[in-house]
């Protein structure tokens, strides 16, 4: 058989996939997998009996169970990477179509443990509530962040939770540092002042927003209009880790402003729009 002949053979069954993830958490017989998978004792058998033509369990002769083989640990852990890749796809498909390339390096499976918040008829604010909700209230330690837009929203929810003691760091592009000085001047004077803000400029056009609250990091996705139409968030270890490096990646390759620049439209600059979220 074909691989994909395997594949087909495998999902063509429900209860072939339950047998398969019950035969990884232990030996059975026939009739125990029977029961534990809810299927006939002859569809049980038959599906082992399969199993073992292909490879992917052997019987133990001493007590009549099965036991899936390597091969065997290698298919189910391989289908079950498989569903979940295609479960993240499905669920977060607008957040992974406005993203880019930004989470190629990033595991789906990662994805699929975090809090996940799309903009719907129903409810267009929910990855904002969700940002908001991840900044909270309390002052925080460690606050870095990349937008690609000016955002009221962001500044305010910033501004709650920078205490005296707050690293704060945030990396925006040419186009959303120019609106900042022709728009919000007195934002962008109020943040310099401060001890322990940092800004960063990229060359590079930003496309998506990353934040790192402490041990909690924030990825939102952005449509055309610079409006939050998607996020996913978590404290995940892996996730915050990815998280981390990508930061450091665009805060390494963007500039240091020393102070607010007057830009105008004689300038012949392009100024980025502003955004309410």
């Amino acid at each position: 058989m074909s691989a994909r002949e395997e594949i087909s053979f495998l999902v063509g069954s429900e209860s072939r996939i339950a047998i398969l993830r019950a035969l990884q958490s232990s030996p059975s017989r026939p009739s125990e997998l029977a029961a534990a998978c809810s299927c006939a004792r002859e569809t049980a058998q038959r599906t082992v009996s399969a199993f073992a033509e292909k490879g992917w369990v052997e019987k133990q002769p001493d007590s009549g169970t099965y036991a899936l083989t390597a091969a065997g640990d290698v298919v189910a852990d391989s289908y079950d990477e498989f569903e979940t890749t295609v479960a993240v796809a499905d669920s977060l498909s607008v957040l992974l179509s406005n993203l880019g390339t930004i989470v190629s390096d990033l595991d789906p499976t990662i994805l699929h443990r975090l809090h996940g918040a799309t903009a719907t008829d129903d409810d267009p604010h929910a990855p904002i509530n969700r940002f908001l909700t991840v900044v909270g209230d309390d002052y925080v330690d460690d606050f870095r962040g990349i937008t690609p837009i000016v955002s009221r929203v962001f500044n305010q929810a910033a501004e709650r939770v920078i205490g005296p003691d707050s690293n704060i760091e945030l990396v925006i592009d040419e186009r959303v540092y120019e609106t900042s000085v022709s728009e919000y001047p007195d934002d962008l004077e109020r943040a310099f002042e401060l001890d322990q803000f940092q800004l960063f400029v990229s060359a590079t056009r930003l496309d998506f927003g990353l934040m790192l609250v402490d041990n909690h990091a924030f990825l939102g996705a952005y449509d055309q209009h610079g409006n939050l139409i998607a996020s996913v968030d978590g404290t995940d270890e892996a996730f915050v880790e990815w998280a981390e490096q990508t930061y450091q990646q665009y805060r390494a390759d963007a500039d240091t402003p020393t102070a607010v620049e007057e830009t105008t439209p004689e300038s012949g600059v392009t100024h980025g729009s502003a955004n309410d979220q």
